[in-house]
């Protein structure tokens, strides 16, 4: 095997064990979403959950708005560290780090104290409970903004997993006191529950950061000498500015979703809008969680002008996790009701059409994070900003529109399902435009054919003969608590799903066997990943 083989084979294992424990880290943050949801569904009404969930709203919308100063920077280490790893020109990587931490702070500490005298001035617009909430939840204005620096570096070093673990922690102090409060009927106050939230970001973000400052230090300085000060703030501005721009209105069109609820109906309805985000999250992870890996791989090979390698791995791992996605979404669909009633109570059952239609909204925007990984790596930024405005400036008003006439559910209507399927088709072709990628678009509508038409079939199937025998079945074996789980409607879509893929041949074996390549049978997690491949390839042929 020659070196440049050797060094592919090594990124494509990267790049695999990387997702992996992206996915870990998004599906585990969900899990812990759900858990933390399931207690404040027991601890508080939908009025006080709510206080909450708009005050968290605020703070990120803080967050996102402050994370433009200086623009994308978390962004500008995941794009640049890779390259200079790649030329081994570590002493710019430490000069790097060092000064982006420096403009940060002198960024964010005015910021964070502006922001604290802002909303005291205009704090008389709001009840008493929401801005005590917010002074509660205020230092995670700094920690937030800062934390996305430091999971950029690790994710930058291939670190994913420290990033993992540390999610993992914070959950754990979050939600064990929340669980003694529930186990032992201990009545709290809404504060209290932002008090934990606060605790719990505060920890782990001090021993992450401090892992980070001792990773960095003990690099060796190898490479010509460091870029000046000037020069590295040049670079976010340069490549960040757009990205940032771009990031800003992504997150910003998703809270000014969840405020304009709150603002044109109710903060009860903001709740039911939450839970339907969150459990479209279930889905959307597995999309998102090839985002930071195949923009860290496609950056490294891009530097190495391998061109051929990426349009290979995007066009197999766009059709592979259009694949899983479908299949998850499929459960998602004919599982609302059980998640609701086990997680959130029956009582908020009236929320279940905007979850399944939350989940129809999600099948729609695979490409638009392979597109926008894509564009970034080759430092096509102002790119990624243009498609990025184009789509929120169809789907924000198609969003509103919906809304002010149809209620929340002509609002995902219209705006996230209607509005992401002409992002798609403008994601395409400018895939194949811009990125010089050609996809099989046949190829992409016979995938959405195999969704669709078994999704109609066990609806049919449900309303006609399964609705009863579910219930029925389950009540004869007692098990009440999973009264609402149409396991007949999960399994009839899967294997019509099976069915209609080996069919049409959406994904074929050999796409499964070429994912495959990219992964180490000697590493612990890559072998979980290959059982579980290797499952999925007894429903594909060629």
């Amino acid at each position: 095997m020659t070196n440049q083989s050797a060094r592919d084979n090594t990124e494509y294992r990267n790049l695999a064990t990387n997702t992996f424990f992206s996915f870990m880290f998004n599906y585990s943050s969900l899990f812990f979403t759900f858990i933390y949801s399931f207690l404040l569904a027991r601890l508080f009404t939908d009025a006080l959950w709510g206080l909450l969930i708009l005050a968290t709203s605020y703070i990120i919308i803080i967050v996102t708005i402050t994370s433009l100063l200086p623009p994308g920077l978390n962004f500008v280490l995941n794009y640049y560290i890779p390259r200079y790893l790649i030329l081994n020109e570590k002493v710019k990587i430490k000069s790097l780090i060092r000064n982006s931490v420096i403009v940060k702070f002198s960024f964010l500490i005015p910021i964070f104290i502006i922001s604290i005298l802002l909303f005291n001035i205009f704090s008389y617009f709001f009840i008493d409970t929401l801005v005590s909430l917010f002074f509660i939840l205020s230092p995670l204005i700094f920690i937030n903004n800062f934390n996305l620096i430091v999971l950029a570096i690790n994710r930058s070093f291939n670190r994913f997993n420290y990033n993992f673990l540390f999610l993992v922690l914070k959950n754990c102090i979050h939600i064990i006191p929340l669980f003694i409060f529930f186990i032992y009927e201990i009545n709290i106050e809404i504060e209290i529950a932002a008090w934990i939230v606060l605790i719990s970001s505060i920890i782990p973000f001090l021993l992450n950061s401090l892992f980070v400052f001792i990773m960095v230090y003990k690099i060796k300085p190898i490479g010509n000498k460091p870029d000046s000060f000037k020069k590295d703030v040049s670079k976010t501005f340069k490549y960040g500015i757009y990205i940032g721009f771009t990031d800003l209105i992504e997150r910003l069109s998703r809270e000014a979703q969840l405020q304009g609820i709150g603002f044109v109906i109710s903060p009860d309805v903001v709740t039911g809008f939450n839970i339907a985000r969150n459990y479209q999250k279930l889905g959307e992870y597995s999309i998102a969680s090839f985002h930071f890996p195949l923009l860290t791989s496609f950056t490294k090979l891009n530097t190495k002008e391998n061109y051929e390698q990426i349009d290979m791995i995007y066009r197999v791992a766009y059709k592979i996790t259009l694949f899983l996605l479908l299949i998850i979404s499929g459960i998602l669909f004919f599982s609302v009701e059980f998640v609701l009633d086990f997680v959130f109570l029956e009582a908020r059952l009236i929320y279940s059409n905007l979850l399944r239609l939350i989940v129809l909204a999600s099948i729609f925007q695979v490409l638009a994070i392979f597109v926008q990984s894509h564009f970034n790596a080759q430092h096509k930024v102002k790119l990624s900003l243009f498609l990025r405005i184009f789509y929120t400036s169809i789907s924000i008003p198609l969003f509103f529109i919906g809304l002010y006439f149809f209620g929340v559910e002509g609002a995902i209507l219209y705006g996230l399902i209607v509005g992401s399927i002409l992002s798609m088709v403008i994601q395409i072709f400018a895939t194949y435009k811009f990125g010089n990628i050609k996809l099989n678009i046949k190829g992409i509508i016979l995938q959405y054919i195999t969704f669709f038409v078994p999704l109609i079939i066990t609806i049919f199937l449900k309303e006609l003969i399964f609705k009863d025998a579910t219930s029925n079945l389950i009540e004869n074996l007692g098990l009440s608590h999973f009264k609402k789980l149409d396991f007949l409607s999960i399994g009839t879509f899967l294997i019509l799903f099976i069915l209609m893929n080996l069919i049409l041949k959406t994904v074929t074996s050999s796409d499964i066997k070429y994912f495959e390549s990219f992964l180490n049978k000697e590493r612990f997690f890559d072998k979980y990943m290959l059982k579980g491949l290797n499952i999925l390839k007894r429903f594909t042929r060629d």
